[in-house]
């Protein structure tokens, strides 16, 4: 009797751990560089966006390009299992937060991630949930950080963030 091996199978499993491990240290990566680029935005602030330290606006807006790269790589991940689809919209909220051109867009797209958030089975890993409350509060970073520009006049060309 011939026995049927099938190694594609061990291999794909293989590569479909691989790939929800890359999706959740690449959305890990995501929330590090949010908090790094809203920790930019308030150097940069402080320093009262003089021309003496454009250097810390151009870091700022750099941090935000980096965002939206990141959560471009994540949201492009294919998802395998509930928690990398929970992971992978919550990258995709963040890179449209990023890009988004108005106040009320950002208040919008952290209205939809706290749904998602919600809405996501309690079975999941305790650690893609707290991932996903922490995208959750970046979120809310970002919008009550242009809502605060946005009541001083700062600046009309603070979004998107990512410009």
């Amino acid at each position: 009797m011939p026995k049927n091996i099938n190694i594609t199978s061990i291999q794909a499993s293989k590569a479909d751990a691989q790939s929800e491990k890359y999706l959740f240290d690449g959305f890990c990566e995501l929330l590090t560089r949010v908090l790094f680029a809203l920790e930019e935005e308030e150097w940069a602030q402080e320093a009262g966006w003089d021309i003496a330290f454009r250097t810390s606006v151009a870091d700022a807006d750099a941090a935000w390009k980096l965002v939206a790269l990141q959560a471009d790589a994540v949201s492009d991940v294919a998802p395998l299992t509930s928690s990398d689809l929970l992971l992978r919209r919550m990258a995709g909220l963040i890179g449209r937060a990023v890009s988004a051109a108005t106040v009320g867009a950002i208040c919008d797209i952290h209205a939809k991630a706290m749904e998602c958030r919600l809405q996501a089975s309690q079975a999941l890993p305790a650690a893609v949930h707290d991932l996903a409350f922490e995208a959750e509060a970046c979120l809310e970073q970002m919008f009550e950080h242009a809502h605060a520009c946005e009541a001083r006049g700062i600046d009309d060309s603070i979004l998107p963030l990512a410009a």
